[in-house]
């Protein structure tokens, strides 16, 4: 019987697959940064990896070149590190969730100095980091009803909350995309010069579920993120979001 259920299995936990998108950040109808994000995808695991860095006028204004990667169980995290090279703010973030709690350990750089800051943040509650809360609003996507979900990050709890507002036509570089509109709120209260507020909204390809746009609100102002390349399996956050819903039933 064993070997039985071994064979049945297999096939779900040998899967795996591979999705890359890239973007192109414009701010003040400027090109200013590119970005890159590459999903993993091994049976139930599924690996975040994600760099951004500034490019021809956003390196004269601000150096940024962060990268970062989460990796998750059904897209709850069990490990997040983030390295923030934002001009002269210069950290690291390194997440590991355990059972009662996070283990969180941030490195600060600054004057030529190593300033290091360790501890636990006790909590029964299953939170998210930045990385797996951005795939789970895709994957999540169309929710018209809403839903709010609470993330570790900078030593607390923060919330990100969204809905599926409408549905909209995008056009990028010659190609339209019927999409979802999504309205979603960061409230968050972090470091750096890239702190966000106000009101974001996201454009979500409803063939895929992969964002194609992102207009967000940051401290240094508003900016838009346009899709410029995916490679790889690009039914992948479709295949995350049925496994979403069937939890959810």
């Amino acid at each position: 019987m064993r070997k039985l259920l071994l064979t049945l299995l297999f096939p779900l936990l040998a899967f795996s697959s591979q999705l890359e998108v890239c973007y192109k950040v414009y701010f003040w109808f400027l090109p200013v940064a590119k970005s890159c994000v590459t999903y993993l995808q091994e049976g139930r695991v599924v690996k975040i990896k994600s760099w951004a860095k500034t490019i021809f006028v956003g390196k004269l204004v601000k150096s940024v070149n962060s990268w970062g990667e989460s990796r998750t169980l059904n897209v709850k995290p069990y490990l997040f590190a983030l390295y923030q090279r934002e001009g002269s703010f210069i950290r690291d973030h390194f997440y590991y969730f355990r059972e009662g709690g996070i283990e969180y350990r941030i490195v600060r750089y600054k004057g030529g100095k190593k300033f290091e800051k360790k501890g636990f943040f006790p909590t029964k509650e299953s939170l998210h980091d930045p990385f797996s809360t951005s795939l789970y609003v895709y994957a999540d996507t169309p929710n018209r009803a809403g839903n709010e979900l609470r993330m570790f990050y900078d030593e607390k709890v923060q919330r990100v909350t969204y809905r599926t507002v409408g549905e909209e036509k995008v056009e990028i570089e010659g190609k339209s995309y019927n999409c979802w509109k999504v309205l979603l709120k960061p409230h968050i209260k972090t470091k750096g010069i890239l702190k966000p507020k106000g009101e974001w909204f996201i454009w979500v390809d409803r063939e895929t579920n992969i964002p194609v746009q992102l207009k967000a609100v940051f401290s240094v102002g508003t900016v838009w993120v346009k899709m410029e390349s995916t490679k790889g399996d690009r039914q992948l956050i479709k295949r995350i979001r049925s496994r979403l819903t069937a939890v959810k039933l």
